[in-house]
């Protein structure tokens, strides 16, 4: 089964996952921006590319503590089970935001590439997870 290369969710999941109304760049990205607790999670979503870029920032100090870019080869969904609330990004490969070139996206999207699913959650507090 060919992987798709756009990201691909639902509105509502997001809304819910993330508890903040998107913002539309001037590039064609879907910004979300999530304070809780002295921190402060950025998630952009590049639905035509199929990657997404987040990053987790200590307010007071403005001092980044994540910052990475994933291409997500799976359904984008919430998720409110026994583990809590979270958005699962399923099968997502790390790649790199500075240098993307045509030969990691290739890799990125290749099916025999190994990915992983990451997990964000916003409360009972931030965080970013890679099962």
């Amino acid at each position: 089964m060919p992987i798709v290369r756009e990201l691909q969710w639902e509105e509502l999941d997001l809304l819910q996952g993330l508890e903040v109304v998107p913002t539309e760049n001037d590039n064609g990205g879907i910004h979300f921006s999530v304070d809780h607790q002295g921190l402060r999670l950025l998630v952009t979503l590049w639905p035509h590319a199929g990657v997404v870029d987040v990053t987790l920032v200590q307010r007071t100090q403005q001092a980044v503590l994540l910052d990475f870019t994933v291409a997500v080869r799976g359904r984008i969904r919430y998720n409110n089970d026994k583990r809590g609330q979270y958005l699962e990004f399923a099968d997502c490969v790390l790649v790199s935001r500075i240098s993307f070139s045509a030969e990691q996206d290739e890799a990125a999207f290749n099916p025999n590439t190994f990915g992983r699913p990451m997990l964000l959650t916003v409360r009972p507090h931030l965080s970013v997870l890679f099962e």
